[in-house]
């Protein structure tokens, strides 16, 4: 059952309510040195890579120390979900994270959600911030880079909130892949199927994080939750016209973990979800 009716944003919809961009993913692989904030380092990555945007994946890396925050309920009428005060940790290891890249103000900047280990807390899951944390080993990863267009952070009335939003940048050689946003109370798994038909993707690999107004699962119990942050686990695929793949991970406002493959019609999207459809 849809609990869209459980979240209300506090401005107009925004409109369109998918934003999308179609370009050219290429994989990549990327160096992060160890001793610099994380931020500063996908920087200097990207900027070697020549793209324009990319989502890298994560996982494997060690960090420390890192602050990071989880999903929240808001604190006013201002908006209808916020985060947490900020955690720290003085070391982890990521098991799998996921970071889109793209731009603020011009200048490079990332959303990474991410599940890691931590020798004093466990597992932990949240929204890594990219300015505190530091990288604690040299590390060695992949990702798609973009060409094309890029996320971009944009002030979206309906939300209240600043966030990435696809942009047009060039007309691409070649178009094997599209970025997108989906706008609050679309449904994850619904659009998805629809994008892949719309752009002729084929059976896409599909890397995105965002947020859910709760979640119902093909395979685990349901997370109620209408606040949340989740991240699109590694196998998940596009499957033609049949209904896709979508393993995800899940938090809520009290730190119970979710996850499962997510149901058709059961996962709106709470503030926005990122992705990356890439043609394989």
């Amino acid at each position: 059952m849809s609990r869209s009716h459980l979240i209300k944003h506090p401005g107009p919809p925004t409109t369109p309510r998918r934003h999308v961009v179609s370009g050219n993913a290429v994989s990549f692989e990327f160096v992060l040195p160890k001793g610099m904030t994380f931020m500063t380092a996908v920087a200097a990555a990207m900027d070697k890579a020549g793209c324009d945007s990319a989502v890298i994946r994560l996982d494997g890396l060690e960090i420390g120390p890192y602050d990071y925050v989880m999903p929240d309920r808001s604190p006013d009428d201002a908006h209808a979900a916020w985060y947490s005060q900020t955690h720290s940790g003085k070391t982890a290891t990521l098991t799998q994270g996921t970071a889109i890249v793209g731009r603020r103000d011009e200048a490079w900047f990332l959303h990474c959600h991410a599940i890691w280990e931590d020798p004093e807390n466990g597992r932990c899951v949240g929204h890594l911030l990219p300015d505190q944390v530091m990288i604690a080993a040299a590390y060695e990863g992949t990702g798609y880079a973009f060409h094309g267009g890029c996320f971009d952070v944009t002030q979206d009335a309906e939300t209240n909130f600043s966030f990435f939003r696809p942009r047009k940048l060039r007309e691409p050689d070649r178009v094997n892949a599209a970025i997108v946003s989906l706008a609050p109370h679309e449904d994850l798994a619904t659009s998805v199927t629809e994008l892949i038909e719309e752009l002729d993707l084929g059976e896409p690999a599909l890397l995105g994080i965002g947020s859910l107004i709760g979640a119902d699962f093909v395979d685990a119990p349901s997370m109620e939750s209408p606040i949340s942050e989740v991240l699109l686990l590694n196998e998940a695929r596009g499957k033609g016209a049949a209904d896709p793949y979508l393993p995800m991970f899940c938090v809520d406002p009290d730190g119970n973990f979710f996850s499962g493959d997510i149901v058709p019609g059961g996962a709106p999207v709470c503030v926005t979800f990122e992705l990356l459809l890439v043609s394989t």
